[in-house]
C-alpha cells in the first residue's frame, strides 16, 4: 500500500494447506432455485419489517397532532421494533425443532397481525393514546 512492495514473504498465505488437503478431489455442488426463492422470501420479510417499523419518521408531524403525541413518545413507538427481537430464544428453540419453514411463517404472521392492529381505526379518544 506504501511505497515499498511487498516482499515475496509477505504474499505467502498463512496457513498452508497440509499434505493430506492437497490430495482431496474438488467437490461439485450444485445451485438449486428453490434457495434462492427463500433467500428472496427471506429478503422480502426483512424488507417490509423495515417498512413497518420505519413509517413513524413521516408521519411524525401528524402523529403529534392527531393522536396528542409527543416526539418523546415517537421515539419510544421506534424503540418496539427493535425491543420486539428479545423473544429471540423462542424462535431459536422453533427453527431447531420445526425448521426455518415454521419459523419463517410465524414471523411473518406475527409481522402481519402486528401491522393489521395498527390499521384499526380507533375512536374513543382515551385508547388513542
Amino acid at each position: 500500500m506504501g511505497a515499498v512492495p511487498s516482499t515475496e514473504a509477505e504474499r505467502e498465505p498463512l496457513l498452508a494447506p497440509s499434505h493430506a488437503e492437497a490430495n482431496i478431489q474438488p467437490v461439485n455442488s450444485r445451485v438449486y432455485g428453490r434457495r434462492w426463492l427463500v433467500l428472496t422470501l427471506f429478503s422480502l420479510l426483512g424488507l417490509m419489517q423495515g417498512m413497518v417499523w420505519n413509517f413513524w419518521g413521516p408521519i411524525q408531524n401528524s402523529a403529534v397532532h392527531a393522536f396528542g403525541f409527543t416526539k418523546s413518545d415517537i421515539a419510544v413507538l421506534v424503540l418496539w421494533g427493535p425491543v420486539g427481537f428479545v423473544p429471540w430464544l423462542l424462535f431459536m428453540w422453533l427453527l431447531d425443532k420445526k425448521g426455518l419453514r415454521a419459523s419463517l411463517l410465524l414471523s411473518a404472521f406475527l409481522m402481519l397481525l402486528g401491522a393489521a392492529l395498527r390499521s384499526i381505526p380507533l375512536t374513543e379518544q382515551p385508547l388513542r393514546r
